[in-house]
């Protein structure tokens, strides 16, 4: 399975038209859209996972904003699946996931990786709202994937 990891990779290298150097076989460390972005393969479970940073939280009413993170993360139905957390000063928020390899095409990979950085630009603005009101919002409008083919990822 490392070795699909690294069909994987290259699917992706080849979609974003970059090189993309694999690190002792399972780790990709990457910038995309400014979001340095982390591949590892875990071969014990077989899966892979794909993690990001978004942002200092602001100090000014942390509590809504801490909300607004869990809120998204209710039935993952603002997350696209992945995971928000915070790291463990409570200062900044995280986004993941996790990803049986056996789901994952050359096909596909590409149009997750997307997906997921939609997901973290979300994320990272609703983080940073100059109005806590805003970061807690009530809306429960996700980030939309982009349609497939229309690819705006940038190494």
């Amino acid at each position: 399975m490392q070795e699909f990891f690294q069909h994987l990779i290259q699917s992706l290298s080849e979609a974003v038209g970059e090189p993309l150097a694999i690190e002792e076989g399972t780790r990709v460390h990457c910038d995309f859209d400014e979001f340095p972005l982390l591949f590892q393969y875990l071969p014990d479970a077989e899966q892979v996972l794909l993690a990001v940073p978004l942002a200092e939280i602001p100090e000014d009413d942390r509590e809504a904003r801490y909300r607004a993170l869990l809120h998204g993360q209710y039935l993952f139905h603002q997350t696209g699946g992945g995971a928000l957390s915070l790291d463990e000063e409570g200062r900044f928020a995280c986004l993941q996931i996790v990803k049986d390899i056996r789901s994952l095409t050359p096909e596909n990979f590409p149009v997750l990786v997307e997906n997921f950085l939609h997901v973290a630009q979300y994320w990272r603005d609703r983080c940073l709202a100059a109005d806590p009101a805003e970061a807690a919002g009530t809306s429960s409008t996700a980030p939309t994937a982009e349609p497939h083919g229309v690819t705006m990822l940038r190494v």
